[in-house]
């Protein structure tokens, strides 16, 4: 099934009925939010809100959605990049009102990510230029985290324990602790590391670099024990995406190509083509995926969405 988007970002919530896309508009972007319900046989109907949900001025970077213990399904963080007069910064938005519950500033600064802090519920990460942040939201305090003034492309925390993992333009890959307000260990790249997954179990976790390197680590020893070869990529924070049974890994790539490997072998199953002749236009529209078990609560599959259209294929 397909639907009309101009999406350069993708990502559903954990029951898999709503969908958000993020996409450049103008000279700013905008955030569409999008129904899934079940169809017929195999298939499922992916329906527009007929108004756009939130329009800012700068780019998108990263959308999360919320754990299931606060707020459920009916918010997201947002962080915005930031730059011509305008700080970076990370909003709380409300996606049944379509407003701000709360945003926090990043000074003289671009965002490049962001994601809920899962070990405490009640602070959020920040990926920003020259360093990251962990913001508590009740006292509005900060800790800062060091990553030898690089920009932070990627942040992701830990629910077991309190790490944060960062990865940088430096081609660094660190774990912060948070007790110990210091590095636990670096693990360095090939290049700039531009998104990061932590696996559910926490003791792996797989990143993707700007020369196309995709590699999963061990990071109880910190070595990589799986790589995933194929992938191109020279220059962009592309997101990769681990289906819930950590069974399927996806990645677009600078040739618009989205590939698809086993995560536990680094097997490459599948290369797929962009949904959109027009993307062939440009290099630049490096496509968006996102991949579940349980769209519209019964099919698994992905979609795929460059220049203007969305493309559903069940599993």
């Amino acid at each position: 099934s397909s639907v009309s988007t101009q999406s350069t970002g993708l990502l559903v919530n954990e029951s898999q009925d709503i969908l958000l896309a993020s996409a450049k508009s103008g000279h700013g972007a905008a955030l569409w939010k999008y129904t899934v319900s079940k169809c017929d046989k195999f298939y499922v109907h992916i329906k527009r809100d007929e108004n756009v949900l939130f329009s800012p001025v700068s780019e998108i970077t990263d959308i999360s959605f919320l754990p299931g213990t606060v707020r459920p399904g009916s918010a997201a963080l947002i962080s915005l990049l930031g730059g011509a007069g305008q700080h970076g910064r990370v909003s709380l938005l409300d996606l049944e009102q379509g407003s701000f519950i709360s945003t926090y500033y990043v000074a003289e600064s671009n965002v490049w990510s962001c994601c809920w802090n899962t070990q405490d519920h009640h602070s959020l990460c920040i990926g920003a230029s020259k360093e990251g942040y962990v913001q508590d939201i009740v006292t509005n305090t900060r800790q800062v985290l060091f990553t030898n003034k690089s920009d932070v492309l990627s942040i992701r925390s830990a629910e077991s324990s309190p790490l944060v993992y960062t990865g940088s333009r430096n081609r660094m890959l660190i774990c912060h602790d948070l007790r110990a307000k210091s590095a636990a260990f670096q693990i360095e790249h090939q290049s700039s590391v531009g998104d990061i997954k932590l696996m559910r179990s926490e003791q792996t976790l797989i990143s993707s670099a700007f020369n196309g390197q995709v590699v999963q680590w061990d990071l109880r020893t910190q070595r990589h024990v799986v790589s995933y070869p194929g992938h191109i990529n020279d220059y962009a924070p592309v997101k990769l995406k681990v289906d819930e049974s950590e069974s399927l890994l996806l990645i677009p790539g600078k040739d618009l190509q989205t590939r698809i490997w086993a995560v536990d072998t680094g097997t490459l199953i599948n290369t797929l083509p962009p949904p959109a002749e027009d993307s062939l236009i440009s290099h630049h529209n490096i496509p968006a995926c996102e991949i579940g078990l349980n769209w519209g609560g019964f099919y698994p599959g992905f979609a795929i969405a460059a220049t203007g259209l969305l493309h559903w294929y069940s599993l």
